[in-house]
Order: C-alpha cells, then sequence, then structure tokens
C-alpha cells in the first residue's frame, strides 16, 4: 500500500512540475546591436509556433512564452539567435554582425523585399538619412554623387527647377528617356509638362519636386532591365522606388514623435571675372549705343596703358599717335567722345497722370560697377517637419508635416512646398492585412523671365531672359543704381531699346500652384502558410495652374498679356498579387509573385492669354483686349498587364529567376496591342561552396538577361485634327476650324523593345571592412519609335515609324570601405562609379535624326556610329592638316561648307566619393564628385567673350595673327604657293576683330564655343553632434542632434574659359527634352549653407 502511495505522489509531484513547466508567461528585454545600440524591427518568434513580436524604436519587447520554449531573434544583417525561456522574466540579448551572410533587404519590382543574396541584377540604395538635411530641397537632387550607373543633372539653380535622370545612358533617340517613379507602390508622374521650350524663358519644375526629401525613408533604383521588368512598359528607363514615412511597416509599441528644422542660405555659385579697365564702345572708342565694353580705358587706367603700348589716349578724344583712329593697317571710324557727361535715357523729365512733371535725375559717372554681384541677392530656406509614430504588436500609425519655404537669388524668384501625410498598417484577428497611405502636397513656384534664353533672344532686343541682359551690360553703367522704371506709367527705364533686368525681375513672373493627392491600400490575406494574395490599388491626381502676367511698358511685349495654363494628371493603378514562399524539404525553395495590373492615366491641358494689358498693375483677363484660347488638349491611355516572377533557390546558396509580363496597350494599333517580355537572372553565393581565402567572407556572383517592352505615346497610330482658335469674320461671323495635322500616324506601330544583359559580383571582405559590388552591362533598344521625313507632295511633314537601334555599354563599380572602425572612431568611404558607352547603331533610312536645339543649324543630332545626342553645329574650314584657313582680306577664318558634329556631351565617366568620420558622438561626411568630359556649347561664355566682358580680353592694344593658312573662300582649299606649299596668315586684325567681327568669336562658327564639361566638385560638406544619451535622462528627449551643412561649396572646370567660372551643370533644356550640351543662360546654379536640428521625444 505504501509503495503505491509513494507512486503516485511522484506521478503527481510530475504533473504539477510539468504543468508549472508550461504556464506562459510574458517574457521581456532590450535587444542591442554588437556595439550596444538597440535594434528596433528585430523579428521574435515562438519557435514552432506562430507568436511572435517585433523590437520598438529603443530595442525593447514583450511576448508570451512558456519556460523551456525557444526564442528565436532574427534581424537583417545580423547573426540568428536562440534563446531559450527560463525561470528568469528578462532575456536580453546581444546580436553581432553577420559578415558572410550578404542578407541585406532590397526593396524591388512591386514593393518586394528580397535578400540580395537571392538578386540576379543589381539595386542600389539610399536611406532616408542620406537624402534629409543636406542642404537640398529637391530630392532628386540630393541623390547625386551617390549611386553608380545614375546620372542627375539640374536645369539651373532657380528654386523648384527641373532635375533630369538618366539610369544606364538614354534608351530612346527621340521618346522620354526619365525612369519611372514610384512612391509608396503608386506610379508617381514626374513630367515636366512644357508648354515652351526651355529657351522661352519659363522655369518649369519636375513634378518629383513635390516630394519633401525629409518624409522619405528609402529610395531604391532598379537599374536594369531584369530588376525593373514586373513595372511593364514604363521601366524601360529604370524605375525610382520611394518609400515614405508615412508608408514604414515596422511597428513599435507606444509613441515617438521626431522634429527637424533647418535653416539655410544660398548664393550664387560662381560670378565671372570682369574686366574693369575699358568702358563700353568698339575700337577703343566710346559708343553708348554698343553693348559691350571694347571701348577706352576708363580714367584711372589712361596713363599706364598709354605708357606700356606708346598710344595717346586723352580723357576727351580717342586718336593715335599718328592721327588716326586706329593703329595702322586696320579701318578707320569716326572720332567720338570718350565720356559722355550725361546718360539720355536716364536724364528725363517725366508727366505724370495728374500733369505734374518729375525729374529723373541720375549722375553718370564713368567708373566700374559691380552689376552682377549688386544684382544677386542671398535666398533664404526654411524647412520644419514634424512626425508621429505610434502602435503595438499588430498595428503601427505614422503621421506628419511638413513646410518648406525658399527665396532663390533673384528677385521674386521661390518655391514652397506643405506636405501633409498619413500612413499605417494593421494585421486584423481574421489574417488580414491591411496597410495605406495618404499623402497631400501643396507646392508653389515663382520666377522672373529667367529661364533659359534662345540665341537670337540673347543678343537681340527681344524676350531674352534677365542673364541674356545682365550678364554683358557695360562696366561703367550701375544697373543697380539707376533708375529703371517710368514713374509715371511704371514702364520700362533702359537703354538702346532692351529690357532692364530689374524691371523685368519686378514685372514679368512666371507662377505656378500645384496640389496633388496620392495614396494607395493594401488587403492581404494568408490563405495557408505559403500562399498570400494582396491587392493593392492606388490613385495620384494633382491640378496645376500656372500664370504669366508680362507688364505692359517692356520692349518685347509692350502691350503687356496674361496668360494661364491649367494641368490636370490623374493615374489609377491596381494590382492582384499571388505571393507563394514555398519549401520543398530543406534544401530547396520556390517564392513567386502572379499577378495582375491595370493601369490608366488620363491628362488635360487648357491655356488662355490675354493680349493688351488695358490698364497697368491690372493683370486679370477682363482687363485685357482681346482673350484667346491658346491650347486645349487631353489624353488618356490604359494599360493592362499579366506578370510572373518565379524565383527558385537552393540550399540558400543558389538562385534562378525568370520574369515574364505580357502587356494590352490602347496607344498601339487594335489587335496588336499584345507584347510579351521575358527574362532570366541567376546568383550563386561561391563562398558557401567554394573555400575562400580567409580575407574573403563572401563572394556573389550574377547574371541576368532580360526584355522589357515599351509602348507608344498617345494617338499615334491615326492622323489627327487640331481645332484651331475661334475667330470672327464680318462675311461668316463665328468661325471653327479644323486642321489636319501634317504628322502621319501609323496604323501599324509596334512597341520599342530594350534587351539587356548584365553581370556583376559582389564581395565582402577583411572582416566586412570592404565590400565591392561591380555589373557590366550591355543594353540594346529597337524598333524605336520616332518621326521621320516624308516627302511634301504627300500633304505631310512627318510620320510616325517604327525605326532605329541604340546601344549601351558600361560598367558600375560600388566600393565601400572602412579603413578604420573602433568604439570610438569610424571612418567609412564609399565610392561610386560610372562608366557608360552609348552607340547610335542604326537612326533610320538616312543615318541620322536632328533632333533640334538653340537654332536650325545648332542641336543635337542622332548618327549612325556615334554616340548618343551630338552637338552638331557650323565648324572653321580646315586643311588636310587640321590648320584654319584664313580669309587674306579679313585675317580671320571662315565657315566650312557644311555643319557638322563639332562635340560629345557625353561624360567619359562620373566617380562620386563619400567620406564618413565619427568620433564619439559627431561625425564629418564629405561628399566630392568628378565628371570626366561631356561637351557643351556656352552662350554665356560666347557673349562675355563677344561684348569684351572677361579679364583674359584687357589685351587688347596690340595687333594679332590668328595661326593659320590663307585659304579660298569659295572652294574651301588652302592657297598655295609658286611651290605648291600653304601660305602661313600674316594678315593683322584687332582684339575687337577677333572676338566680335564675323568669322570668329562668338559671331563665328560654333565650334568655337564648345567646351570641355570636366568638373570636380565639394557636392556635399557636413558636421553633427548628438547629444549623448546621459544628457537626455531626465529630459523629455530620446535623441537630440545639431548639424552644419553645405552643398556645392566648390567646384572647378579646368577646361572651361578662363575666368568664366561657369558651372557646367547647367542643362539648357527641361529634364523632358532629349537635346543635351547646352548652356545659353539659364538661372546660375548656387552654393548653400544650412543649419539643422534633429530632436525626438
Amino acid at each position: 500500500m505504501r509503495t503505491k502511495l509513494n507512486g503516485l505522489l511522484t506521478l503527481l509531484l510530475a504533473l504539477i512540475v510539468h504543468i508549472s513547466y508550461a504556464q506562459e508567461k510574458t517574457v521581456s528585454g532590450t535587444v542591442t546591436d554588437q556595439s550596444g545600440l538597440p535594434l528596433p524591427g528585430v523579428n521574435i518568434l515562438v519557435k514552432g509556433t506562430t507568436t511572435g513580436t517585433q523590437t520598438d524604436f529603443d530595442g525593447n519587447y514583450n511576448i508570451s512564452a512558456s519556460q523551456g520554449e525557444t526564442l528565436v531573434f532574427t534581424y537583417i544583417g545580423q547573426k540568428t539567435v536562440s534563446m531559450v525561456v527560463g525561470s528568469d522574466n528578462t532575456i536580453n540579448v546581444q546580436m553581432e554582425d553577420d559578415a558572410t551572410a550578404l542578407e541585406e533587404v532590397v526593396v524591388t519590382s512591386l514593393g518586394l523585399k528580397r535578400e540580395s543574396r537571392s538578386l540576379g541584377y543589381s539595386v542600389a540604395k539610399v536611406d532616408g538619412d542620406q537624402i534629409a538635411q543636406r542642404a537640398e530641397t529637391d530630392a532628386v537632387r540630393a541623390m547625386q554623387g551617390k549611386m553608380p550607373g545614375v546620372n542627375i543633372v539640374g536645369a539651373g539653380g532657380a528654386p523648384g527647377q527641373s532635375t533630369k535622370i538618366n539610369i544606364r545612358g538614354m534608351s530612346s533617340l527621340t521618346g522620354n528617356t526619365q525612369p519611372l517613379f514610384v512612391v509608396d507602390g503608386v506610379p508617381f508622374d514626374n513630367s515636366v509638362n512644357s508648354d515652351q521650350g526651355a529657351a522661352q524663358n519659363t522655369v518649369f519644375s519636375s513634378r518629383a519636386f513635390d516630394l519633401d526629401p525629409n518624409s522619405i525613408e528609402s529610395i531604391s533604383v532598379l537599374k536594369g532591365a531584369a530588376a525593373s521588368a514586373l513595372y511593364g512598359s514604363r521601366a524601360t528607363n529604370g524605375v525610382v522606388l520611394i518609400t515614405t514615412k508615412g508608408a514604414r511597416q515596422a511597428s513599435r509599441k507606444g509613441m515617438e514623435v521626431r522634429y527637424n528644422s533647418s535653416l539655410a542660405m544660398t548664393q550664387i555659385s560662381g560670378i565671372p571675372d570682369y574686366q574693369d579697365v575699358y568702358t563700353q564702345g568698339s575700337n577703343q572708342l566710346y559708343n553708348g549705343g554698343f553693348i559691350g565694353n571694347w571701348g577706352s580705358p576708363f580714367p584711372e587706367y589712361v596713363d599706364s596703358i598709354n605708357e606700356e603700348y606708346g598710344t595717346n589716349y586723352t580723357p576727351f578724344y580717342s586718336l593715335y599717335p599718328d592721327g588716326s583712329n586706329y593703329p595702322a593697317g586696320t579701318a578707320s571710324n569716326p572720332v567720338s567722345n570718350r565720356f559722355p557727361g550725361v546718360f539720355p535715357e536716364l536724364m528725363q523729365d517725366y508727366v505724370m497722370p495728374d500733369g505734374s512733371v518729375v525729374s529723373v535725375s541720375a549722375p553718370y559717372k564713368i567708373e566700374p560697377h559691380d552689376i552682377i554681384g549688386g544684382f544677386f541677392r542671398q535666398g533664404i530656406t526654411s524647412d520644419h517637419s514634424v512626425s508621429v509614430s505610434a502602435g503595438g504588436e499588430k498595428s503601427n500609425l505614422n503621421v506628419g508635416f511638413s513646410n518648406m519655404n525658399q527665396s532663390g537669388i533673384v528677385p521674386n524668384q521661390g518655391a514652397g512646398r506643405t506636405n501633409l501625410y498619413a500612413g499605417g498598417n494593421a494585421r486584423l484577428d481574421n489574417g488580414l492585412t491591411v496597410s495605406g497611405t495618404i499623402n497631400y502636397v501643396n507646392t508653389t513656384q515663382k520666377s522672373p523671365s529667367s529661364g533659359a534664353s534662345a540665341f537670337n533672344d540673347y543678343f537681340g532686343g527681344g524676350g531674352g531672359s534677365i542673364y541674356s541682359r545682365l550678364f554683358y551690360l557695360p562696366r561703367n553703367f550701375d544697373l543697380n543704381g539707376l533708375p529703371w522704371e517710368n514713374p509715371a506709367d511704371g514702364s520700362n527705364i533702359f537703354y538702346r531699346a532692351l529690357d532692364n533686368p530689374i524691371w523685368i525681375a519686378n514685372n514679368n513672373l512666371y507662377k505656378s500652384e500645384v496640389n496633388r493627392v496620392y495614396g494607395n491600400v493594401s488587403v492581404g490575406y494568408d490563405i495557408n502558410d505559403w500562399l498570400n494574395v494582396t491587392l493593392k490599388g492606388g490613385v495620384n491626381t494633382y491640378h496645376e495652374k500656372r500664370r504669366r502676367n508680362e507688364r505692359p511698358g517692356g520692349i518685347a511685349n509692350p502691350d503687356g498679356y496674361v496668360r494661364t495654363t491649367d494641368l490636370d494628371n490623374t493615374e489609377k493603378d491596381i494590382n492582384l498579387l499571388f505571393n507563394i514562399n514555398k519549401d520543398f524539404g530543406e534544401k530547396f525553395n520556390m517564392t513567386a509573385v502572379i499577378g495582375m495590373n491595370g493601369n490608366q492615366r488620363e491628362y488635360t491641358e487648357r491655356g488662355v492669354v490675354g493680349n493688351q494689358i488695358i490698364s497697368t498693375g491690372l493683370n486679370r483677363f477682363d482687363a485685357t483686349a482681346t482673350l484667346i484660347p491658346t491650347r486645349d488638349y487631353s489624353r488618356l491611355r490604359r494599360l493592362y498587364g499579366v506578370f510572373a516572377d518565379i524565383n527558385f533557390g537552393y540550399n540558400d546558396w543558389l538562385f534562378l529567376n525568370v520574369v515574364g509580363r505580357n502587356d494590352w496597350s490602347s496607344t498601339l494599333p487594335q489587335g496588336a496591342n499584345s507584347y510579351f517580355y521575358p527574362g532570366a537572372s541567376i546568383s550563386m553565393m561561391l563562398s558557401e561552396v567554394i573555400p575562400m581565402p580567409g580575407f574573403i567572407n563572401s563572394l556573389k556572383v550574377r547574371a541576368a538577361n532580360t526584355k522589357v517592352g515599351n509602348d507608344a505615346d498617345p494617338y499615334r497610330t491615326s492622323t489627327n485634327y487640331f481645332i484651331a482658335t475661334p475667330f470672327t469674320s464680318p462675311v461668316y461671323g463665328l468661325n471653327n476650324i479644323a486642321s489636319r495635322d501634317n504628322l502621319l500616324g501609323n496604323a501599324q506601330l509596334k512597341p520599342e523593345f530594350t534587351t539587356e544583359f548584365e553581370a556583376g559580383l559582389s564581395a565582402v571582405m577583411f572582416n566586412s571592412r570592404l565590400s565591392l559590388d561591380v555589373t557590366y552591362f550591355d543594353r540594346t533598344s529597337t524598333e524605336q519609335i520616332a518621326r521621320a521625313s516624308v516627302a511634301r507632295s504627300s500633304g505631310f511633314a512627318d510620320r510616325i515609324v517604327n525605326v532605329g537601334e541604340l546601344s549601351n555599354k558600361g560598367w558600375e563599380i560600388g566600393l565601400d570601405v572602412y579603413p578604420v572602425s573602433n568604439e570610438n572612431f569610424k571612418w567609412n568611404m564609399y565610392t561610386a562609379f560610372s562608366k557608360v558607352k552609348s552607340l547610335v547603331v542604326d537612326a533610320g533610312p538616312t543615318g541620322e535624326i536632328f533632333i533640334g536645339g538653340p537654332g536650325t543649324s545648332l542641336g543635337t543630332i542622332h548618327r549612325n556610329g556615334f554616340p548618343y545626342g551630338q552637338i552638331f553645329g557650323t565648324k572653321n574650314a580646315r586643311d588636310a592638316e587640321g590648320n584654319l584657313l584664313i580669309n587674306k582680306e579679313t585675317g580671320l577664318p571662315f565657315a566650312s561648307a557644311t555643319s557638322d558634329i563639332i562635340g560629345d556631351p557625353n561624360p567619359d565617366f562620373t566617380l562620386g566619393v563619400t567620406n564618413s568620420f565619427t568620433y564619439k558622438n559627431f561625425t564629418l561626411r564629405a561628399l566630392i564628385d568628378w565628371k570626366q568630359g561631356g561637351d557643351f556649347y556656352s552662350f554665356t561664355a560666347a557673349s562675355l567673350m563677344l561684348r569684351g566682358q572677361l579679364a583674359n580680353s584687357v589685351d587688347r592694344e596690340a595687333l594679332r595673327v590668328v595661326p593659320g593658312v590663307y585659304g579660298n573662300v569659295q572652294t574651301f582649299e588652302p592657297v598655295l604657293d609658286g611651290n605648291g606649299n600653304t601660305v602661313q596668315n600674316t594678315t593683322p586684325i584687332t582684339a575687337f576683330d577677333s572676338h566680335f567681327t564675323d568669322g570668329w568669336g562668338a559671331y563665328g562658327q560654333d565650334e568655337v564655343n564648345i567646351y570641355d564639361g570636366t568638373t570636380i566638385r565639394l557636392r556635399e560638406l557636413g558636421l553633427s553632434y548628438s547629444l549623448p544619451e546621459k544628457f537626455l535622462e531626465n529630459t523629455p528627449f530620446g535623441s537630440l542632434t545639431f548639424s552644419l551643412s553645405g552643398r556645392n561649396l566648390w567646384w572647378k572646370a579646368p577646361n572651361v574659359l578662363e575666368g568664366l567660372n561657369l558651372d557646367p551643370e547647367v542643362l539648357a533644356e527641361t529634364a523632358a527634352s532629349n537635346v543635351q550640351g547646352f548652356e545659353y543662360g539659364a538661372t546660375p546654379t548656387t552654393k548653400t549653407y544650412s543649419f539643422n536640428l534633429s530632436l525626438s521625444f
């Protein structure tokens, strides 16, 4: 009996122990990295169950588990940690870096997150902290120099001015070359929507300017066809994936508030080295009607010049010792007064509307003035943002607000942006996962007529921009001290039939306002442990109101006008996705996405102009004499697609990816609007199957070959009719006329295709101190959709055709090095290198396509056998040895019989090097980038040399001889002597002839003004300090960081005209244009200094 009782007691005791052992309890703790810093977002799972959680922003967690169960801690880039739950309710974990795994998660097509080891293609990534508070209000420009294979150029230094981004070169001869932007899973229109060319003096924005850099969580750039194929036709040029903080998926317990503030000061980045020795005029004689500085010396230089050159300048007349007005051997010119006592246009009496007389009297003293320095001013930018994050184990919510106001370096120039966003996600008890974001943006922009100016406007009296007047004004003209507006009627006061730059800046203004709403909703459901179905839908819509006023009283538009343009753009996008993640045994795995996509884009544009403003200052349509509709245009397009992306993995080291998509486009002919494009890639972690030297921690090789299709612009399959502006006839009354377009449509139009092969390797070495990523790519674009000329007898000028082949090959290298890394000091250096070589293989039946540009004979041309977009223009005649042919009568070169290619605007390579030095709580960072090569035509250089403005033109007293041989202007052949030899030129010319006269200088051939755009630049410089946590323990702050930042603080362009000080990084055309390699008077670039504050609660 006692034995049985002992047995029962033993069994009961074991049962009690087992029950107590299995009882659940709450386990909590903190997870840190190997340096002791908290790790937010660490996944914690009770092994063998579906119970899990994540650490919050401070690395803390809570989870329900039973004693004896195992907690598994996983985090990207860290080694997995397993901990058995014991009697203690607290488990703190310190994770270690996993240098051998290459486990970085990368956002790929459709927002899918994948481990980088499984990718067979290159994806570049920039975190939000590399974009925010960088003294740059444009998120796209903030990426400059930070990613290999990505080339970014701004159209100028005006606030909000457009930005051009190209990935792996250009993939279209005449069409769009800009990548697709996708923000929080929704396609994001980045168009410029320019209703004028850039040469028409208006500053336009790219719509990516609507994005606030401070609200960006991360940016991934899908550079190759393999990475972007799932996005369909629009991904031909690559994809820029942006995740905002509103769409942040990481959850945390509790609430956190973050506030960022910055104040920036902006200045013009470079002012030309002007000469202050000579006054306005020509041939060393004062001439008040001549816009330039070829006149007599300023009084203080007369004696020194007379002594050095043996001249005989006097304070009143310009006579050489022999009594002539020019040196021997040059043409004569009438004697004129050297220094007038008055300036007639500025010494007038004006009759006011009430009959009173106002006298404008301005002393006019002959002395040099700082025209440029006095006109440009310091721009100010204030930027504030606040975000709130809150959540628990199964849900989170992010809301934020930001406001930016920016004034430019020119009067009445500026931009503003207000952004409000909200987003969140939740896992419901019924198994559904729901997420969504909503964003509202209001963007404003204003600017005088300060865009680029075409050549004729630049030097003529027409509607040139501010800069076309400002930069070449005579040095003796006191622009900033003299009157500029008629006090009676507000009209322009200037001289020689030109508009005063100050008058333009105050009266001829362009303004725009954009209201944009975009967002998405996603609903997902796990059908089982390997299959998920997700439905995603998004809308992106904006309305832009543009307004341009020109006040009466100007030279270009004496009656004034009011012009408005209303733009509406709406895009709807929906995706149904089936996500598969299935293991087959212990070594095989398959992940796949099979889905359907529907996309609709609708755009309308309406314009009206009111001419002849009746009452000055009343810029309203009802105050104009005539009201004319200028544009009423709309387009609608739809695209439907089905796709599959299947990835097979073996033993976590070998991965094969197969992708395919079929699209049906409304812009292609009915019955022939379906097209399919496939691709495949492979990735191998060699370091896990082949013994490696000790210094190699991991090594991956990859390769991909993919085809991507692209449809046409709307309405290219048929010939269209345009409805002309209605007008009234005395005979027929009101008339509405429709005219047929001179562009012939193509009912057999086919899609464009781009095929790309890429291969590369990724290596981590020396215990994660060095990471190397190398990629080679070879991209070919065929069946280009372009215009082709047809015989005028057909009734058309051009027709739409499939023609042409374009090739881009290149290398991309990313090198990440930690030369020094210890507890107190860390030095990181990242290098991004890109080299792209383009080639026009087939430009159509004629072998070339002239795209256009500043003039009918000066522009961009695609020609067989040459790189993309060559500069085409006039050239000087030369002999077989390359010597200039000189006209014996004038002593000047002359033009060759035909125009030709005169420059290659494509850079040889680009290089960006970012250094970051961290000592305790201080961080110093610097980004230096280098662009080698890339020719450009400079109108500013032409203008300043033409007008004798630069310091390098001071040496002008002596005669000179242009090196070359005499040539025949009729046959374009060298003139030979009796022995059959060429004859060297000995005909002297003046400095004025050298720079100004037709045949040489800016008025000569186009090739004279071509420069090599090689530039080395200090793109970014910043110093930050984060207050140690111990100083914040008894405060409400969780973190507090101060920083100083600078942007574009220094640059050097060694091959540009000496003393010009022109930043070559000025795009003459808008970002939407295929024209490249021209600078003609756009807003100069700027340098910026900012103070930043970032804190959290």
